[in-house]
């Protein structure tokens, strides 16, 4: 079963029927855990410009809050669905199945070999820790240029005549990928089903990284999740397409509970 992830606030979009107040958008579900304080209002975990619907020019209505998806699981594995239903991409395909910005604020594209991302300032993963460019350098560096979790080598839509794009870090909010030819199939797959990784929970998978943890500490934790070695505890506790591990950081909109 699938139930609708409760710190729904932390997506990037809001979707409107009409001009409102954000606070008017809180689900009932959530009302014990706001007037106690556990959670902060909706405007304050949504980022500062957010991506907003206007369902009303789209000649639909809100849905409802809450409620259960149920569909033929064939095994494990299928967990999955969560995040082909969910379609939470940085960047997505609408309706027309053109191109636009989802979780990301904008990009740039010049040429198409050189691609700018801007992050929406005050973005959080379900965890509440902040969405920034060192999530995006965690994925590049430290899991796609890592030869121990990525033994293969980089995916083919990372090369452009077999060549990686120049990684930058421009600011905080903003991260760049630069090839020396065009690189036409990067977007596409980024918005894919199963899409490329581009940012990762840097905050959360640095506890299983080997150049981040002591030696004592993650042979403890190999240990615990009863696996042979670091890199198959990163990747276990790092899928993202498969979201087995409820304690894993999400920007789709539901969570594995």
């Amino acid at each position: 079963m699938v139930t609708r992830r409760t710190t729904l606030g932390l997506l990037a979009s809001v979707a409107l029927a009409r001009p409102t107040r954000a606070d008017d958008l809180e689900p009932p579900f959530l009302r014990e855990r706001l007037s106690s304080g556990e959670l902060p209002p909706l405007a304050e975990r949504l980022p500062k410009v957010p991506r907003v619907i206007n369902l009303e020019a789209m000649g639909r209505v809100p849905g409802r809050h809450g409620g259960d998806i149920r569909t033929l699981i064939g095994g494990q594995r299928d967990i999955r669905l969560m995040t082909l239903y969910g379609y939470s991409r940085l960047v997505g395909y609408d309706e027309k199945l053109v191109l636009q910005p989802d979780i990301l604020e904008r990009y740039d594209i010049v040429e198409d070999r050189i691609f700018t991302f801007r992050i929406r300032e005050g973005h959080k993963w379900s965890d509440g820790s902040p969405f920034t460019a060192e999530d995006f350098r965690y994925a590049w560096e430290d899991i796609q240029l890592n030869e121990d979790l990525s033994p293969g080598g980089l995916s083919a839509y990372l090369l452009s005549n077999g060549k990686p794009p120049v990684f930058e870090i421009i600011d905080p909010l903003t991260v760049r990928y630069s090839w020396e030819s065009p690189n036409p199939d990067f977007l596409p797959r980024i918005a894919a089903a199963q899409p490329l990784n581009m940012a990762m929970p840097a905050a959360y998978l640095k506890q299983f990284h080997k150049k981040y943890q002591t030696e004592e500490k993650l042979a403890e934790l190999v240990k615990k999740n009863k696996v042979k070695k670091w890199t198959v505890l990163h990747t276990r506790m790092s899928r993202t397409y498969r979201p087995e591990k409820p304690d894993l950081p999400t920007l789709d909109p539901w969570r594995n509970t």
